[in-house]
């Protein structure tokens, strides 16, 4: 029995994907798709060549899924996770710092357009009222 969960596995401290995608509340698929894009990859294969993961695969799920609400794509979580994986971490920080920036302008132009929107919304329904109170 592995400490971190109730699967049985070879590798001391891991679990299967079926384990993973529970604890990261993504879908197995997810996972594959992940390793495709080489954003994830198991740290052994198991009993069949079962897919083993650790701790730091659940932990690179959650980053993930964290940049994702955040709006970044997946190409730009990989360039991050290619960063990283050369040890490069004060770039990759440099990296997300940039991007999350440029996030952050996204969201503000969104706003604006949103509030000029709703502006517009508010003028067009008084307008409205008015020609309704003659």
């Amino acid at each position: 029995m592995s400490r971190i969960g109730h699967v049985k596995t070879s590798a001391p401290d891991s679990f299967d994907i079926t384990e993973l995608a529970r604890r990261a509340e993504v879908s197995p698929r997810t996972i594959r798709y992940y390793e495709e894009l080489g954003l994830l990859e198991p740290i052994a294969r198991g009993p069949g060549g079962r897919r083993l993961y650790d701790g730091d695969a659940l932990g690179r799920l959650r980053f993930i899924s964290r940049l994702k609400s955040l709006g970044l794509t997946l190409e730009e979580i990989g360039d991050l996770a290619r960063s990283f994986a050369r040890g490069q971490t004060p770039a990759m920080l440099d990296d997300l710092d940039t991007m999350l920036g440029e996030r952050i302008d996204q969201v503000a132009e969104r706003i604006r357009e949103l509030e000029h929107l709703r502006d517009e919304l508010v003028a067009y329904r008084d307008r409205i009222r008015r020609k309704r109170r003659r």
